[in-house]
């Protein structure tokens, strides 16, 4: 078990960087989750692989469970919710009785540098194309 105020810090530096993201998400339609990066990927498949990389960090960390690839066709409600689940398996390993301070503090470091990076992509992003015209309705 590592030490409670070592545990508190790194807390607070996973709530920050969290923070950052779901700001960076904040206002996003569905539109503008399935809005191309500018390199073929979506908004919503970066989420899915930011996913998937933190479950990956916490199984390298020493944490249990598994990681696999993301969802093939991930859709937001889906992605958020993993990055939910990973975040708490990135909880429970920092909780671990096992858990090792410089381990724990190096999962942190890595969650708080991907999800930085992910900010960055996600504020960056192009716009996303207008909305197609709007078919007019023929009143009689």
């Amino acid at each position: 078990m590592i030490d409670p105020a070592l545990r508190t810090a790194l807390t607070v530096r996973l709530d920050a960087a969290r923070h950052g993201l779901l700001g960076a998400l904040e206002g996003l339609t569905e539109r503008d989750f399935a809005a191309d990066l500018g390199d073929g990927q979506t908004v919503v498949r970066f989420l899915a692989n930011l996913a998937a990389l933190e479950h990956r960090a916490v199984v390298e960390a020493g944490g249990t469970g598994t990681h696999g690839a993301p969802p093939e066709k991930p859709l937001p409600p889906q992605v958020v919710h993993d990055l939910a689940g990973a975040r708490y398996r990135i909880v429970r390993t920092l909780d671990a009785p096992q858990a090792d301070a410089a381990r724990v503090t190096a999962l942190v470091a890595e969650v708080e540098r991907l999800e930085a990076a992910a900010v960055e992509r996600i504020r960056n992003r192009p716009p996303a194309p207008p909305p197609p015209p709007q078919i007019p309705v023929i009143q009689r």
